[in-house]
């Protein structure tokens, strides 16, 4: 039975409901990610921002923002029992099911560093988009985004900083995994964007930085760890560094990391499988 209850109370009862969704579903073929000791630190420190399959573009639901993900099990976030792993999945476009990392923070400091450590497996990414009759096609499994000039949210802009993305086709190279950073400050849609419309820095060429992180070989996990401090980007792909990107232009926004599937196709279900996945802070 689907229950519909305010968001405050959704993360909080032992059957619950929002819309459409279901946030505790207990099932015996799924695992309960709170009950997983190698993700325990990292839902300790996040939340579950999560969408409404069935509800518009770009719906999205925060649950467990307390970090209590002991009500918190379903078809689209659960352990996979087989390999242990923390599985995340999402039908539609512009929707998404997402870990978000409390912790917002600075990228200019010179001797404190932010790592995000991760080793996933996109599950059959071809096949999500099989029917999707939208041209962008990709899937994004880790960001970076900004939070604003301060914790309340000031100054944000609708921008992240990086998407680590599977692209089905990025001008004719085929299944590859793309890190796109931001490559200005600049807000370049919407109301707020639109004095900047006709700015050359918000031209796609020159608003964003493409690195190509490889190909993508389906039944392979891909290690990735996304490093931030000292006015860098850092990204490790399978413990080599594949990018090394200033980001001084970053320095006014706080900012968070995010995992998870985030769609950007129609007519299909994404599905990702995390073997590990941290955050940590290092001070030299």
């Amino acid at each position: 039975m689907i229950v519909k209850l305010p968001l405050l109370f959704a993360a909080m009862l032992s059957t619950s409901a929002i819309a459409d969704i279901t946030i505790y579903e207990p099932n015996p073929d799924y695992g309960v990610p709170n009950e997983s000791p190698q993700f325990s630190a990292i839902l300790s420190q996040s939340k579950l921002q999560i969408s409404d399959p069935q509800a518009g573009k770009g719906n999205q639901i925060q649950v467990a923002e307390d970090s209590d993900f002991s009500q918190v099990v379903n078809r689209y976030f659960h352990i996979n029992k087989d390999n242990q792993a923390l599985v995340f999945k999402m039908s539609g476009d512009h929707r998404r099911n997402e870990i978000r990392v409390h912790k917002n923070f600075r990228t200019d400091l010179p001797n404190t560093f932010y790592r995000l450590s991760t080793e996933f497996m996109p599950i059959e990414p071809e096949a999500s988009m099989a029917h999707s009759d939208i041209s962008q096609n990709e899937i994004t499994y880790l960001q970076v985004h900004n939070k604003g000039t301060n914790d309340a949210g000031d100054n944000n802009i609708p921008h992240p900083l990086l998407r680590v993305v599977w692209k089905q086709d990025a001008n004719g190279i085929k299944g590859h995994y793309w890190a796109i950073i931001k490559a200005n400050a600049l807000i370049c849609k919407g109301e707020r964007g639109k004095a900047n419309i006709n700015n050359p820095e918000c031209k796609a060429e020159n608003a964003y930085k493409h690195y190509d992180l490889g190909q993508y070989v389906a039944g392979k996990p891909i290690n990735i760890d996304i490093v931030t401090g000292n006015s860098k980007l850092a990204i490790w792909v399978d413990d080599k560094q594949a990018v090394n990107h200033d980001i001084s232009y970053w320095q006014p926004f706080l900012s968070y990391y995010k995992a998870g599937v985030y769609n950007q196709f129609s007519h299909g279900e994404s599905h990702a499988e995390f073997s590990k996945l941290t955050f940590t802070k290092d001070v030299k």
